[in-house]
Protein backbone atom coordinates (compact mmCIF):
# COMPACT_ATOMS: atom_id res chain seq x y z
CA UNK A 1 0.00 0.00 0.00
CA UNK A 2 1.50 3.48 -1.09
CA UNK A 3 2.40 6.12 1.92
CA UNK A 4 0.09 8.43 0.92
CA UNK A 5 -3.23 7.15 -0.82
CA UNK A 6 -4.86 8.92 -3.18
CA UNK A 7 -7.46 11.16 -1.33
CA UNK A 8 -5.97 11.29 1.88
CA UNK A 9 -4.47 14.58 2.27
CA UNK A 10 -5.84 16.66 -0.17
CA UNK A 11 -9.95 16.88 -1.81
CA UNK A 12 -10.42 15.38 -4.80
CA UNK A 13 -13.22 13.94 -6.94
CA UNK A 14 -12.41 10.64 -5.23
CA UNK A 15 -13.75 12.14 -1.63
CA UNK A 16 -15.70 15.03 -2.68
CA UNK A 17 -19.33 15.24 -3.88
CA UNK A 18 -20.40 18.22 -5.77
CA UNK A 19 -22.45 19.85 -2.93
CA UNK A 20 -19.51 20.09 -0.99
CA UNK A 21 -17.63 21.43 -3.45
CA UNK A 22 -20.51 24.04 -3.74
CA UNK A 23 -21.94 24.13 -0.58
CA UNK A 24 -25.18 22.62 -1.50
CA UNK A 25 -25.83 25.16 -4.09
CA UNK A 26 -27.52 23.63 -7.55
CA UNK A 27 -27.38 26.59 -9.69
CA UNK A 28 -24.65 29.45 -10.81
CA UNK A 29 -25.86 33.22 -10.86
CA UNK A 30 -24.23 33.38 -14.30
CA UNK A 31 -25.97 31.70 -16.97
CA UNK A 32 -22.27 29.89 -18.92
CA UNK A 33 -22.51 27.53 -21.82
CA UNK A 34 -19.25 25.89 -23.03
CA UNK A 35 -18.13 27.85 -25.08
CA UNK A 36 -18.57 31.08 -23.21
CA UNK A 37 -15.18 32.81 -22.63
CA UNK A 38 -13.31 33.25 -19.42
CA UNK A 39 -10.32 34.31 -17.80
CA UNK A 40 -8.65 35.64 -14.61
CA UNK A 41 -8.12 39.30 -13.76
CA UNK A 42 -5.66 40.76 -12.21
CA UNK A 43 -7.67 41.63 -9.00
CA UNK A 44 -8.00 37.47 -8.25
CA UNK A 45 -4.52 37.51 -6.51
CA UNK A 46 -6.59 40.49 -3.70
CA UNK A 47 -9.90 38.21 -3.23
CA UNK A 48 -9.74 37.48 -0.08
CA UNK A 49 -11.17 33.57 1.57
CA UNK A 50 -10.65 31.24 -1.96
CA UNK A 51 -10.99 28.06 -1.28
CA UNK A 52 -8.80 25.38 -2.86
CA UNK A 53 -11.33 24.70 -5.19
CA UNK A 54 -11.45 28.17 -6.58
CA UNK A 55 -8.04 28.27 -6.50
CA UNK A 56 -8.09 24.74 -9.06
CA UNK A 57 -10.61 27.03 -11.14
CA UNK A 58 -8.51 29.88 -11.06
CA UNK A 59 -5.69 28.53 -12.67
CA UNK A 60 -7.72 26.84 -15.38
CA UNK A 61 -9.05 30.40 -16.28
CA UNK A 62 -5.33 31.30 -16.65
CA UNK A 63 -4.34 28.49 -18.64
CA UNK A 64 -4.24 31.06 -21.82
CA UNK A 65 -1.71 33.35 -20.49
CA UNK A 66 -2.36 36.36 -18.59
CA UNK A 67 -4.30 38.11 -21.95
CA UNK A 68 -5.96 34.81 -23.05
CA UNK A 69 -9.58 33.49 -22.75
CA UNK A 70 -9.94 29.93 -22.10
CA UNK A 71 -13.88 28.41 -22.61
CA UNK A 72 -15.63 27.27 -20.10
CA UNK A 73 -15.18 23.91 -21.65
CA UNK A 74 -11.67 23.70 -20.88
CA UNK A 75 -11.85 24.65 -17.45
CA UNK A 76 -14.13 22.04 -17.09
CA UNK A 77 -11.70 19.43 -18.50
CA UNK A 78 -8.94 21.22 -16.86
CA UNK A 79 -10.64 20.58 -12.84
CA UNK A 80 -11.81 17.19 -11.36
CA UNK A 81 -15.05 18.53 -11.12
CA UNK A 82 -18.35 18.05 -12.53
CA UNK A 83 -19.72 20.77 -15.28
CA UNK A 84 -22.44 22.15 -12.70
CA UNK A 85 -19.97 22.20 -9.78
CA UNK A 86 -17.20 23.93 -12.06
CA UNK A 87 -20.22 26.65 -13.44
CA UNK A 88 -20.83 27.43 -10.05
CA UNK A 89 -17.39 27.36 -8.78
CA UNK A 90 -16.98 30.19 -11.99
CA UNK A 91 -19.77 32.06 -11.31
CA UNK A 92 -18.46 32.61 -7.89
CA UNK A 93 -15.08 33.86 -9.14
CA UNK A 94 -17.04 36.28 -11.39
CA UNK A 95 -19.38 37.93 -8.91
CA UNK A 96 -15.95 38.60 -6.80
CA UNK A 97 -14.44 39.87 -10.08
CA UNK A 98 -11.50 37.25 -10.23
CA UNK A 99 -12.74 36.21 -13.53
CA UNK A 100 -14.02 38.30 -16.34
CA UNK A 101 -16.06 36.04 -19.14
CA UNK A 102 -17.94 36.79 -22.26
CA UNK A 103 -20.98 35.42 -23.49
CA UNK A 104 -20.76 33.52 -26.86
CA UNK A 105 -23.09 35.20 -29.41
CA UNK A 106 -24.61 32.85 -32.51
CA UNK A 107 -24.24 35.00 -35.58
CA UNK A 108 -25.38 32.22 -37.49
CA UNK A 109 -21.81 32.22 -39.44
CA UNK A 110 -20.18 28.65 -38.89
CA UNK A 111 -17.67 28.82 -36.16
CA UNK A 112 -14.21 29.46 -36.37
CA UNK A 113 -11.93 26.98 -37.06
CA UNK A 114 -9.72 27.62 -33.94
CA UNK A 115 -12.75 27.83 -32.02
CA UNK A 116 -13.60 24.02 -33.51
CA UNK A 117 -9.78 23.23 -32.23
CA UNK A 118 -10.86 23.85 -28.95
CA UNK A 119 -14.19 21.94 -28.75
CA UNK A 120 -12.74 18.97 -30.19
CA UNK A 121 -9.49 18.91 -27.67
CA UNK A 122 -12.25 19.71 -24.73
CA UNK A 123 -14.27 16.71 -25.80
CA UNK A 124 -11.01 14.29 -26.37
CA UNK A 125 -10.09 15.63 -22.79
CA UNK A 126 -13.33 14.88 -21.13
CA UNK A 127 -13.30 11.79 -19.60
CA UNK A 128 -17.04 10.77 -20.48
CA UNK A 129 -18.11 7.05 -19.73
CA UNK A 130 -18.57 4.83 -22.83
CA UNK A 131 -21.42 2.97 -22.25
CA UNK A 132 -20.44 0.27 -24.99
CA UNK A 133 -17.54 -0.79 -22.91
CA UNK A 134 -19.13 0.09 -19.30
CA UNK A 135 -15.84 2.28 -18.67
CA UNK A 136 -16.71 5.01 -15.94
CA UNK A 137 -15.69 8.75 -16.51
CA UNK A 138 -17.27 11.86 -15.18
CA UNK A 139 -20.69 12.76 -14.64
CA UNK A 140 -21.71 15.82 -15.48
Amino acid sequence: MPANPPGDDDVGPASTRPYVVTRGRTQAKHMLDLLACVRATKQAADVPGLTHEHLKVLAACSAGGDTESVTVGDVVTAVPYSLLAARILLSDLIEWGAVVHRLTVVTGEPPSPDIMQRFHRALINWNVSDPASGTPGRAG
